[in-house]
């Protein structure tokens, strides 16, 4: 017995893709910045560049994720905008743009600030990064997580559907 696949199915395919591809890689951001603070702080900038790179995919990632979604609730009579875990997918969309705009990505780019001053500063000897470079890579780490965790509850709120 064979089934055919529908476009229903490569939308979903799509949807997944999008959500793995645009947010997998944020979950390995900390380490990617711990090692270089480790290893060779003046790398630092060039690490954190390109976070700041993979976040314009994750952009891109966002809005197929929302057109996807939006296409499948309204595919399938059973579902309703309303009902709560579609609702929170649109909280989901909401909350990580507006954290990647208005958060992550200015406060990324004050990190690159911060480690290049410091990088100068130490001239061709050994970088020390400032108090202030350890409380915002602190802040971001912590905000991070959180928005990690947010990602996995919302991993299980489409799949397990709650409420439903």
């Amino acid at each position: 017995m064979s089934t055919a696949v529908t476009f229903y199915d490569v939308v979903l395919f799509l949807h997944i893709t999008a959500i793995i591809v645009g947010f997998g890689p944020t979950y390995a951001y900390g380490v990617f910045l711990a090692t270089a603070q480790r290893t060779d702080p003046r790398a630092l900038p060039t690490v954190a560049r390109g976070i700041l790179a993979w976040d314009r995919i994750a952009q891109v990632a966002l809005l197929v994720i929302l057109v996807a979604g939006v296409y499948l609730v309204s595919d399938r009579a059973a579902w309703e905008f309303s009902d709560f875990y579609i609702a929170w997918g649109f909280v989901a969309v909401i909350v990580a743009g507006g954290l990647a705009g208005g958060y992550f990505t200015p406060k990324t780019r004050s990190l690159i600030e911060l480690a290049e001053r410091d990088i100068s500063a130490a001239g061709t000897g050994e970088v020390k990064l400032s108090d202030e470079f350890e409380a915002l890579s602190r802040q971001l780490a912590i905000v991070g997580t959180a928005f990690g965790v947010f990602l996995i509850l919302t991993v299980y709120v489409m799949t397990a559907k709650p409420f439903l």
